[in-house]
């Protein structure tokens, strides 16, 4: 079983973006707002019953695929830990604009609220960005639930943004979003994202969007439910640095799988660089590929697949270990060490 090239799946959304996805991919854009491309995913938007789903080269679902098929897709162990998912979903997302000032609640609360396993930490690998660009993550002064309450209530999000860290970010830098942890980011910044398989958001600001937060911001619980995932605590920006901060070249090896996330990433999801002067392989399992530069032939015990820039692979677990070729740097994505029965 090969690893198979994914037709395009873009996402039209309430901000602006995508014109990197548009150059990276070669798929016309929808409209000057849809900035989203979710890769390989098995997960639809938060109330959708079909947005999000990709499709295979047929036009059948991947997620129909996965679950009439698990062990070739996911492997046996893979199910123990996280049963019939893919446990990953992986996205494009390129911001026009600054993002709502945001959070994703964790597993636990999920369980108690929302009737879901998942929660939804997340990561970013920056694979452009505009000089200056700046993502804002967590607070430096940690607000009281009444002031945080007020704030979204009445909209400050001048008083939001000025209690957050702002963090410059440039291409290659890795950047590891925790439930619970408040973030957006800033205009100018195309990434790869990983997360878990949910689309899960609680938004703290959306003033001069084309959205409701009032009706849509809560996942349905109100305010003053959702309100309590919000990590309020201070963060130094040493500790944002040392924890959830990964730069690039941190450190840079050609002949092996380069990390590009903080090791407190692996129990959710681990992305990694491929940039090889020889072939890398990459052992079984479900993975995510982006292939941001060159072209090559992608070798399996299967079979190999010509792929080039701009091309996203869905790897099965039956397609066995996997090389990429010298001369393709690609990105790869693959589920994380702990499925959700554990605590993580």
């Amino acid at each position: 079983m090969r690893p198979i090239v994914m037709p395009p799946n873009r996402l039209d959304h309430f901000y602006l973006g995508g014109s990197r996805i548009t150059d990276l991919r070669g798929v016309p854009a929808t409209s000057e707002r849809s900035p989203e491309e979710w890769l390989a995913s098995t997960v639809t938007r938060f109330g959708e019953e079909r947005i999000g789903l990709s499709t295979l080269p047929d036009g059948s679902l991947l997620r129909d695929a996965v679950e009439s098929d698990p062990d070739a897709w996911l492997g046996a162990e893979h199910q123990e830990a996280f049963s019939r998912s893919t446990g990953l979903l992986v996205k494009l997302l390129d911001a026009g604009q600054r993002l709502p000032v945001h959070l994703h609640p964790d597993r636990a609360f999920s369980r108690r609220h929302l009737d879901c396993d998942y929660g939804k930490t997340e990561a970013w690998y920056v694979v452009e960005a505009d000089p200056g660009a700046v993502c804002y993550l967590g607070f430096h002064d940690e607000p009281s639930p009444s002031q945080l309450a007020e704030w979204v209530e009445t909209q400050n999000t001048e008083a939001i943004l000025g209690a957050m860290h702002q963090v410059e970010m440039g291409p290659g830098d890795g950047v590891l979003v925790p439930a619970g942890l408040a973030h957006a980011t800033g205009e100018g910044i195309f990434v790869v994202e990983a997360q878990e398989p949910t689309d899960l958001s609680i938004l703290l600001d959306w003033s001069g969007l084309p959205i409701d937060g009032q009706l849509e911001g809560h996942l349905d619980l109100g305010f003053p439910v959702a309100l309590q995932m919000v990590d309020r605590s201070a963060w130094s920006a040493g500790e944002l640095e040392e924890r959830l901060v990964r730069r690039a070249g941190e450190p840079n090896r050609a002949d092996e799988l380069q990390a590009v996330l903080p090791a407190a990433s692996d129990p959710f999801f681990r992305v990694h660089l491929a940039r090889p002067t020889n072939a890398v392989e990459v052992g079984a399992g479900f993975a995510v590929a982006i292939v941001l530069d060159g072209a090559g032939d992608l070798d399996t015990d299967a079979g190999s697949v010509p792929v080039s820039r701009g091309d996203v692979l869905a790897v099965p677990f039956a397609t066995g270990s996997w090389q990429v070729p010298a001369g393709v740097t690609a990105i790869v994505c693959r589920p994380g060490t702990d499925g959700p029965g554990k605590a993580a």
